[in-house]
């Protein structure tokens, strides 16, 4: 476990490393971070360890900038379904 963000009142904690066990294109389009347009994919991660709090997690990353959910823009959000 390792600290991922810290200021005077809250700690948040995340795993010490992680796995990608899937990685696929997933098209391309406006990357609002890089703000051009750019190939994403879709990428599902875990923690290797053996007692894995986070379990498997999907994002959409940008393959240039590594930015998660970048093309979502304008308040809009990703929302995933339970696995």
């Amino acid at each position: 476990m390792s600290i991922l963000y810290r200021d005077e009142n809250v700690v948040v904690c995340g795993p010490s490393g992680w796995e990608i066990i899937h990685d696929e294109p997933n098209g391309e389009r406006w990357c609002f971070i890089c703000r051009k347009r750019r190939e994403f994919r879709y990428i599902v991660g875990r923690d290797p360890s053996p007692d894995d709090w986070y379990g498997p997690s999907p994002s959409i990353q940008c393959s240039v900038c590594k930015s998660i959910d970048g093309d979502c823009g304008f308040g809009s959000v990703r929302e995933w379904e339970d696995w």
